[in-house]
């Protein structure tokens, strides 16, 4: 059985074209990196000072400070983070604090508490952000879509712009050459609209993006929908976690331990997608590409299952609980991540890393073995 499933993971392994060498550092303490790699590069952990470069770069990490090159995207979460360097596909973070002075092309998807454009920054690409403060101090080049507390425009932006907001203000430094429309419970003044040379649209806004979209959504068939899917998603975790090989989740893991299994787990959670198309494109593996679309979700749920119910125990461990249930530890779980997931752009952020801890379960499991 497990020369099968070796085989099929070697599968869409070769399958995949776009797949290379994957340079991975896990790490307790801080780390500098100077090395130039050809390769994707996968770190975790206290802090990470990135000077060389590299394809694709994910991290998971208290501090990030990128002051060197990645020839696609920068991928991850961390406390702060800070980007002086050269990204060449956007930028799809999530982090306390996130400032940008270095060059980024393509769309990128931030999510924090404070994002901050810095003045040094050249930014090319569609940009979305989901923050409670927003100050863009440097030029950007393409459309913006950001829902925050308080948006600060203090330089050009050379495309439209869409926002939901409390507070919008354009300072006499800033401009926003293309369309804006915006929804907020305050309207600017004759001053700032002047410093749009597109069409202006406002909607007043008094309650917030949640409170309207609440009150709309409870006499609606989306959110009664949703609501039954995420019932329906914690009666299927539940079931899966009756089976006896799940007692492995009652062991409380480490910080480090989840982090481990996030950077292993971004193989399969990447490849997967990647193998579908794959599959589609050479037409003669079209049955390999339907039963690996059919399986999709139900791998999903079982990866996010395996995924939130470490995360619980990992909780539960933070706050002393003494029960070891991992019925009790999935729960917690879901209800977390139901509040973050609230969170704009995050929510997508924190699917893709809960569902990488459960593939690297799953990893570790079947090569019979710890990947940390």
């Amino acid at each position: 059985m497990k020369t099968k499933l070796l085989l099929i993971l070697f599968a869409l392994l070769f399958g995949s074209a776009s797949v290379n060498a994957i340079e991975l550092k896990i790490i307790d303490e801080d780390l500098t990196e100077t090395e130039r790699y050809t390769e994707d590069y996968l770190f975790a952990g206290e802090a990470l000072d990135f000077q060389g470069e590299a394809r694709d770069l994910f991290f998971f990490t208290e501090k990030m400070a990128f002051s060197g090159k990645s020839i696609l995207a920068l991928n991850g979460a961390a406390r702060n983070i800070e980007i002086n360097g050269e990204v060449n596909n956007g930028v799809k973070a999530a982090g306390r604090s996130i400032d940008i002075n270095g060059q980024v092309k393509g769309t990128s998807f931030l999510a924090g508490e404070r994002v901050t454009i810095g003045p040094d920054s050249q930014m090319t690409g569609d940009t979305f952000i989901g923050a409670r403060r927003v100050a863009i101090l440097g030029k950007h080049t393409g459309d913006m879509r950001i829902g925050a507390a308080e948006i600060s425009i203090q330089n050009v932006i050379h495309g439209n712009v869409t926002a939901r907001t409390g507070q919008l203000k354009i300072s006499e430094q800033g401009k926003i050459i293309g369309n804006l429309t915006y929804h907020s419970d305050q309207e600017l003044s004759p001053e700032e609209a002047s410093r749009v040379t597109g069409d202006i649209t406002f909607e007043f806004d008094e309650k917030g993006f949640y409170g309207d979209h609440m009150k709309e959504k409870s006499f609606h068939g989306p959110f009664w929908l949703s609501l039954l899917f995420k019932v329906a998603f914690i009666v299927f975790g539940l079931l899966i976690l009756l089976f006896p090989m799940n007692k492995v989740l009652e062991k409380r893991y480490t910080r480090k331990e989840l982090l481990s299994h996030s950077l292993w787990g971004l193989i399969p959670v990447f490849v997967y997608p990647t193998a579908i198309v794959v599959s589609i494109l050479l037409v003669i593996t079209l049955p390999m590409a339907a039963a690996l679309a059919l399986a999709f979700m139900p791998v999903l749920f079982v990866a996010k299952t395996l995924g939130l119910t470490m995360i619980g125990g990992y909780l539960a461990d933070r706050f002393g609980l003494k029960s070891t249930s991992r019925f009790l530890y999935f729960l917690i779980g879901v209800i977390l991540y139901s509040l973050l997931s609230l969170i704009p752009i995050f929510g997508t952020l924190l699917l893709v890393f809960v569902s990488a801890i459960g593939c690297g379960l799953i990893l570790s499991a079947l090569f019979n073995k710890k990947l940390a």
